[in-house]
């Protein structure tokens, strides 16, 4: 560990310089030639976990105090800044979602009326519990705005709703997985699956036939029908692999000519306009996938989530990644 102020060095297990009081970082900035900057938080947990996300996925980073922009920010090396961006993009998702899920609970919290409990339950002047009693809100209580006009959730409620709706589910979405690999994943269980099945009723025949014993007849019942149904789902997974291979034809006639039709309209500038002065490179960069993604989906209608997340990364980074 090093003091990036005084230069001097420091043994594993210190994090702050004696001499200056400031966090100790990795590397010294001779380094930073071949490290290219991630993000920057306020906050050295926030940097913590973000490093902790990426080296989990594979990616090397270490976090540098900077005294005067007062901020921790987190490197990566210059050959892994494209993976480490796709990394970041995720993990600033799931902790959007997360955000908003916390601050909806408080809102909820200290929306809920005082005579209500947690479980949805009401107090009666006695202390009992009336549990399917509504609650009728007094004039003293809640304004009309608190609540909505019509008894409702607030525009406010309503929007944040919405958000946690659209980063819960970008968050959980799964990696695609194109028909060509789902044929080809099909395929290998088939003949897996075709194989253990033919030799298992094969050594289940020369049993039943009395060649040899190994089994009783209940556990030479059972094994029986395990191997006839190795068979049977070896058999289904060729079927499958048959028709994600079909699929996976159509599939790459679609990617062609949704790729020539973004080649021909789509520009780095109309992704830009989504951008905001007042928000950082990697907050940019999900408005304009976003905005790809909008651009996509009018004109080819609605498609598959993790598909078109898939498609517009790749996109991106082959035709926009040089001109931010």
């Amino acid at each position: 560990m090093w003091c990036p102020k005084c230069k001097n060095e420091y043994r594993e297990g210190i994090t702050v310089c004696t001499d200056c009081k400031i966090p100790l970082v990795e590397f010294l900035d001779e380094s930073k030639e071949n490290t290219e900057l991630l993000h920057a938080f306020a906050e050295e947990a926030e940097a913590k976990k973000l490093i902790s996300y990426l080296e989990y996925s594979g990616i090397s980073a270490h976090d540098e105090w900077l005294g005067e922009e007062q901020l921790y920010a987190v490197f990566v090396d210059k050959k892994d800044y494209k993976q480490a961006r796709k990394a970041f993009a995720a993990f600033f998702t799931v902790e959007t979602a997360a955000n908003y899920e916390k601050l909806f609970d408080q809102t909820q919290g200290e929306m809920k009326p005082s005579g209500q409990t947690a479980g949805g339950e009401h107090l009666s002047s006695d202390g009992t519990f009336l549990k399917d009693a509504p609650y009728t809100a007094d004039s003293d209580d809640l304004s009309e705005a608190e609540v909505g006009a019509d008894g409702g959730q607030t525009d406010e409620e309503d929007e944040m709703m919405e958000e946690i709706r659209s980063a819960v589910t970008f968050a959980k979405q799964a990696s695609y997985v194109s028909k060509a690999e789902k044929s080809a994943d099909y395929r290998s269980s088939a003949v897996t699956f075709t194989l253990f099945g033919i030799v298992g009723i094969i050594v289940m025949g020369l049993h039943w036939a009395g060649v040899f014993s190994f089994f009783s007849t209940l556990s030479s019942v059972i094994v029986t029908v395990l191997f006839a149904g190795f068979l049977i789902v070896g058999i289904d997974s060729f079927y499958r692999a048959k028709k994600a291979k079909a699929e996976s034809v159509e599939e790459e006639r679609f990617i062609g000519e949704l790729k020539g039709w973004l080649e021909k309209n789509l520009t780095y500038k109309m992704l830009a306009a989504a951008d905001s002065i007042d928000q950082t490179r990697e907050e940019n960069f999900l408005n304009e996938m976003n905005e790809m993604k909008r651009i996509i989906q009018k004109q080819f209608g609605e498609l598959d989530p993790a598909f078109l997340e898939q498609f517009t990364e790749e996109y991106y980074n082959d035709h926009f990644e040089n001109l931010q």
